[in-house]
């Protein structure tokens, strides 16, 4: 018998993410590939499509795919079937992806906010307690935020709910990528270090600008710019977990302290400030891979519960 399994895809601003997730949560065949491969030619959508459908011809006569599971560094409509807005990306804006993938590959099509995605693993991992509350900070390309309560992640009245990155700061004048200006994410996201490497530290790649200029302080402010809007958010709903991530949180040498510290300077004293539950991410590729297949098997299991409570109807009123 085929192990049943979903195609979690885990679509990043530098990295795009493909791999098997079964029922246990268990990884299979995780491969990877750049995003701006599929940005090569400026149909995104077009690669996307054949790079999911190359993956699954060679996997679908030793596994059951149940459905395929895409996590987007976007903004998603409430309904989870539209890309609304993806700054990071051209071509994503206003693309009914779960339409154009159902007829496609014939198989459900689940989407969510990549960060998102990255929750779901977490909160299994960490084996948060669903009766809590809890904010996730994933800090790569973008300022990624997830809010969890009352069981399920924050959506909001348009599906939109936990743009943290895009919160604007007082005195900044900076174009993001979003089209507004002095949202935190351009100064505090994967793009601005980028920058601030190339300008500042010219001949440093930026997988070593913290081993080698984490006391310049440009790139201390840097860390402070990351610490606000978490505080932000901390003393807004007084969590009883924060999870800390993303590709920037993991780079070597990252200055985790001195990010704590800034996250307590700025969080209101004495509560929420004492007692801060902070946990970190593990320092892996595949976890969007795995959250989005956690989310593809729940909204599975919703869309069967939903047919077995209608024929379960349908069966009484017959009586």
């Amino acid at each position: 018998m085929k192990i049943q399994c979903i195609v979690g895809i885990d679509i990043g601003g530098t990295n795009c993410r493909i791999g098997l997730t079964d029922r246990e949560y268990n990884l299979y065949h995780p491969e990877i590939c750049y995003t701006a491969e599929l940005q090569a030619d400026g149909d995104f959508l077009e690669r996307l499509e054949s790079f999911t459908s190359s993956y699954i011809e060679l996997y679908q006569s030793d596994y059951d795919i149940m459905a395929i599971s895409l996590g987007f560094p976007s903004t998603i409509d409430k309904d989870r079937k539209v890309v609304l807005s993806t700054p990071n990306i051209a071509g994503l804006n206003n693309v009914p992806i779960v339409t154009i993938f159902e007829n496609v590959f014939h198989l459900p099509i689940y989407i969510n906010r990549d960060v998102n995605m990255l929750m779901y693993h977490d909160l299994n991992y960490f084996h948060i307690p669903k009766d809590t509350l809890a904010l996730g900070f994933y800090m790569g390309t973008g300022f990624g935020n997830a809010i969890y309560i009352n069981n399920e992640i924050l959506l909001g009245k348009n599906g939109v709910a936990g743009e943290l990155g895009h919160i604007p700061m007082l005195g900044k004048k900076r174009k993001c990528a979003c089209g507004n200006e002095a949202c935190i994410e351009s100064v505090a996201g994967g793009r601005y270090l980028e920058e601030l490497c190339n300008v500042r530290f010219p001949g440093t790649p930026i997988s070593e600008i913290y081993v080698k200029h984490r006391n310049d302080p440009e790139v201390i402010e840097q860390i402070e710019y990351m610490a606000i809007p978490i505080a932000t958010e901390i003393n807004i709903f007084d969590p009883d977990y924060i999870i800390l991530g993303g590709g920037i949180i993991q780079m070597e040498d990252f200055p985790m302290k001195r990010l704590e510290e800034y996250i307590l300077k700025h969080t209101r004293k004495p509560y929420p400030a004492q007692g801060l539950k902070i946990l970190y991410a593990l320092s892996e590729q595949e976890n969007g891979i795995i959250g989005a297949g956690i989310y593809g098997f729940h909204r599975l299991d919703q869309t069967s519960s939903k047919v077995l409570t209608g024929a379960q109807s349908i069966t009484s009123d017959c009586q």
